[in-house]
C-alpha cells in the first residue's frame, strides 16, 4: 500500500469525502486527489508537497512513520523524496546529483529570502514576536488613540504541549507562508496586531492567551480561530 493508498484507505474508514477533507484542512480539493494518488509532481515544490502530506496525515491521526509502515518493501515509497520522517538534524530532502543540489540550494535561498522578508515587514507593521521555547519574548502593545474610538493592537501566545503544525496571519499578513511551521512540544510564540487567525494541526495541545489572559486549548482536531482587538476578551 503507498502513501497515498494508505491516505485515502484512513479517509474511507472515517466516512469522509475528498470535499469535506479540503474544506477541514484549508487546501485545495485537486491537492488531497493529488496526494491520494501520490502525483507530486502536481505541486510546484516539494515543500508544498511535504506541507499538505504532514497536515492531511495529521487530520486523519496517522504519522510518518505510520505510513512509512503500510508500505511493504519493494513498494516504491514517495515520502523518502518528500523527506518525512526524518529527524530534524538531517537532510529534508534526498538529492540525487549535483544539479538538483545546486537546484535545491537555489529554491531554499530564495525561500528563505522571501520569508525572512515578509517577516521584517509584518514586524514593522504590527510589531509580530517570535519567542523559541527556551527565550520566550514579549511585545509591549503600543496604544492609537483616535478621537472617537482607541484601538490597539492585542498581543496572542500561542503555547504548544506537543509537536504541533501551525500557520498565522497577522492583519493579513502570513507569517508563515502557505506551508506552515511544525513547533516542537514546549514552544512558546507570540503574535502582536489589530487581528490574529491562528490554524493549528492539533488544537488540543494548542493553548492560547490573549494579552496574557489563559484562554485553554484552542479545541479538538484541527481548527482555525481568528482574534482581534474588538472581540478581545
Amino acid at each position: 500500500m503507498t502513501v497515498g493508498q494508505a491516505l485515502a484507505a484512513k479517509r474511507g474508514e472515517r466516512g469522509l469525502s475528498i470535499e469535506q477533507v479540503a474544506a477541514s484542512i484549508r487546501i485545495n480539493v485537486d491537492h488531497v486527489r493529488a496526494l491520494e494518488a501520490d502525483d507530486y509532481q502536481h505541486f510546484a515544490a516539494p515543500v508544498y508537497a511535504k506541507g499538505y502530506l504532514r497536515t492531511y496525515a495529521m487530520y486523519l491521526g496517522l504519522d510518518a512513520e505510520e505510513l512509512h509502515g503500510q508500505a511493504p518493501s519493494g513498494t516504491p515509497r514517495p515520502r523518502l523524496a518528500l523527506g518525512l520522517g526524518k529527524t530534524e538534524r538531517r537532510p529534508r530532502f534526498v538529492l540525487t546529483s549535483p544539479a538538483i543540489a545546486a537546484a535545491g540550494l537555489v529554491l531554499l535561498a530564495g525561500a528563505f529570502t522571501g520569508y525572512a522578508w515578509r517577516q521584517v515587514t509584518a514586524e514593522q507593521r504590527t510589531g509580530a514576536v517570535v519567542a523559541s521555547p527556551s527565550a520566550a519574548a514579549t511585545a509591549a502593545p503600543t496604544a492609537t488613540a483616535s478621537p472617537a474610538i482607541q484601538v490597539r493592537p492585542i498581543v496572542v501566545g500561542v503555547r504548544v504541549t506537543d509537536v504541533v503544525w501551525i500557520n498565522a496571519v497577522v492583519d493579513g499578513t502570513p507569517q508563515y507562508g502557505e506551508v506552515g511551521r511544525t513547533l516542537p512540544a514546549g514552544s512558546v510564540i507570540y503574535f502582536t496586531g489589530l487581528d490574529v487567525k491562528i490554524t493549528s494541526g492539533k488544537a488540543s495541545a494548542t493553548v492560547i492567551t490573549i494579552d496574557g489572559k489563559n484562554l485553554g486549548p484552542m479545541g479538538v482536531g484541527v481548527a482555525t480561530r481568528e482574534f482581534s482587538s474588538q472581540t478581545s476578551p
